[in-house]
């Protein structure tokens, strides 16, 4: 980050800023997307099933993590006032009101799952894989809402290309993992569309270690 004067050095800052946040959002919901697609080599019920799970997750995490992402500003505007020292203040908090978050989607996802899935027009099996994928997704909401906040705090620092990074690794992770999972290779168990799940929240984690590293 450094002090703009022209409309044009302007500009061209928030390029260098907005290219990378664009790319890890895509990143992002990318896995999902992954996982719905490597599913349907499974069969079509393991399709449909990662296709519902998703389809549901999806709106849960943009709304909540969007929360989180209130510490960028936080966050800058205590760096522009040289008031740094507030700033692991405000990231802890963030951290705390993430695991608050997550645990809130645990909780009321154990009561609310079951019959909204029962609303839906599914066959049994369908209706099965989704709520098997979104139980192995859940290992990794915790890890997933820290890392919106770490991730947040980058980018206050202008290191948009750092999230970028981290967020480009994770892809390779979740493909891998789903091949494994899936299809149970190399001595992994085979679980169809329910390994996407635990793909993706294995991947969580791995962003969350590969961020806390950084």
């Amino acid at each position: 980050m450094y002090p703009t004067k022209t409309i044009k050095e302007k500009i061209k800052l928030l390029a260098i800023i907005l290219y990378p946040i664009l790319i890890t959002q895509v990143g992002l919901y990318s896995m999902n997307f992954v996982d719905t697609i490597m599913s349907g080599r499974a069969g079509a019920n393991d399709l449909a099933g990662v296709a519902i799970g998703s389809s549901l997750w999806v709106p849960v995490f943009t709304g909540l993590s969007g929360i989180l992402l209130a510490i960028t500003p936080i966050v800058s505007h205590y760096i522009g006032a040289k008031q740094e020292d507030r700033v692991s203040f405000s990231v802890l908090q963030g951290i705390y009101l993430s695991i608050a978050l997550s645990v809130s989607i645990l909780v009321v996802g154990y009561f609310i799952l079951d019959p909204i899935l029962n609303t839906m027009d599914l066959n049994n099996k369908v209706a099965q894989i989704a709520k098997d994928y979104l139980i192995g997704l859940s290992f990794g909401i915790i890890p997933l809402f820290i890392y919106s906040v770490l991730r947040s705090f980058f980018d206050a620092l202008g290191e948009t290309r750092t999230t970028m990074l981290v967020t480009l690794t994770s892809l390779p992770i979740n493909v891998f993992f789903n091949y494994v999972l899936i299809f149970g290779k190399w001595g992994f168990p085979q679980l169809g569309g329910v390994g996407a799940g635990y793909a993706s929240a294995i991947t969580y984690w791995f962003i969350l270690l590969i961020a806390l590293l950084v």
